[in-house]
């Protein structure tokens, strides 16, 4: 056998959306949920136990329990007769064509080779592999960081489609029918026990100059992590040296302005990678906050980042009036916002219904600018087209972990994923 742990075989399943308008309401993994009997196929759109108690007429529902049913092969190779788990053998084909890595060590690829870094991504594994060689202490092992990258100059969102509707007119002559903007991805291993493992992903949105005022800015859309990074005393610091690589390299770019929103997940949700440890908890709302203030505060220690604003002081430094002065991002806190408090035909209310958000949110996003820094030789090329479909898309990325069974509950597993995402490259 490919190892002597005494393995549980089942997959894990994620949290469902229960569908009965409460918003973040989940089906929790293994827990019981409803769905009407007319409902057939592997999508289901279920309620939870508990809102269904709330329903009137429960005729015509049957209950359904939140379980993969799915379980992990042990494959016979075809050449030593050896059995491997699915997940030890690194295998991603038919099972009645498993040739072990003992027997066909060419066919496998467990860890990235130099053919897919770039500049973008040299940039930033040299300044984290740097920074992971001086914080170790004597005694702890250096493991490779590698980065890889993809980039689409050419994204955009219809301006209609992000704003409020009685606002549209005015937002279309300050942006134009299509707010333009480029994308990136960024994603980040380690090499443990001779595997590349995925433990870090960044999906960011760059608009050079979107309203014709000269400010570029750069927006992190969403990041991911899995707790599998060693040593586990160096993970929090790895994670924020990561995000002010990202910013370095942005400014370097000519990026000198940037937003972020600490927008915590539910949890058990993934954003990414599908099944985390049971030992990772999503971070509430102040913690998450108070995470990202550390992180700016170093970035203006490093000179960096030479100043962040809260929402509520920059709305008072620039004076906002009304919605057209706030910058619209797609992905971030206000769009959606301002588009559940519209009512079409009534745009001077606008801005007086979504005043209530003001103190809600006004310390939960914040506006940053850069130190200016000469920018890189290799500019042109850190803007060359590299698109991927998949790993371009974080909700392509978890689509395709769920889809396959690719986890990260634990690192036999997660390597396993890795390896999996690693041969889409």
């Amino acid at each position: 056998m490919c190892c002597s742990e005494n393995i549980d075989l089942s997959f894990s399943s994620s949290n469902l959306i229960c569908n009965s308008g409460i918003q973040d309401c989940r089906i929790r993994p293994d827990g019981h949920f409803w769905i009407s009997q007319t409902q057939n196929g592997e999508v289901q759109e279920g309620i939870c136990d508990v809102c269904f108690d709330g329903i009137e007429i429960k005729e015509g529902w049957r209950k359904k329990k939140n379980t993969n049913e799915k379980m992990e092969e042990v494959f016979k190779c075809r050449g030593c007769s050896g059995l491997w788990h699915q997940c030890c053998s690194f295998f991603y084909g038919e099972p009645e064509e498993f040739m072990c890595r003992n027997c066909a060590p060419e066919s496998y690829k467990l860890v990235l080779d130099a053919s897919g870094s770039s500049p973008d991504s040299n940039f930033i594994e040299e300044r984290i592999n740097g920074f992971l060689e001086n914080a170790l202490e004597r005694n702890q092992e250096f493991q490779k960081i590698s980065v890889r990258t993809y980039y689409n100059p050419e994204d955009g969102v219809e301006t209609e489609e992000l704003v409020p509707p009685s606002w549209k007119q005015k937002f279309i002559r300050k942006y134009g029918n299509v707010i333009k903007f480029a994308s990136r991805a960024i994603h980040v291993f380690q090499q443990q026990d001779g595997v590349d493992q995925i433990f870090f992903s960044i999906f960011a949105s760059e608009y050079r100059n979107p309203v014709g005022d000269g400010k570029s800015w750069m927006v992190i859309d969403c990041l991911d992590s899995v707790k599998l990074f060693q040593p586990a005393s160096l993970r929090t610091q790895i994670y924020q040296e990561l995000i002010l690589s990202y910013f370095h390299l942005a400014r370097s770019m000519g990026f000198l302005d940037s937003y972020l929103w600490a927008d915590p997940p539910v949890q058990g949700d993934d954003y990414i990678f599908n099944i985390k440890p049971a030992n990772q908890q999503s971070p509430t709302q102040p913690i998450l906050e108070n995470w990202y203030l550390k992180v700016m505060e170093k970035g203006k220690s490093d000179e960096i980042i030479k100043e962040f604003r809260s929402f509520s002081k920059e709305k008072e430094l620039k004076k906002y009036k009304k919605p057209t002065d706030v910058p619209m991002f797609r992905k971030s806190l206000w769009p959606p916002l301002m588009c559940s408090y519209d009512v079409v035909g009534k745009p001077q209310k606008l801005w007086k219904s979504i005043s209530v958000e003001w103190d809600g949110h006004g310390s939960d996003n914040w506006f940053i600018e850069f130190n200016e820094v000469e920018q890189d030789e290799q500019l042109e090329e850190m803007g060359q087209e590299r698109f991927h479909p998949i790993l371009m898309n974080k909700e392509e990325i978890l689509y395709r972990c769920l889809e396959k069974n690719w986890q990260f509950n634990n690192p036999r597993r997660a390597r396993f994923a890795s390896v999996g995402l690693i041969n889409l490259m």
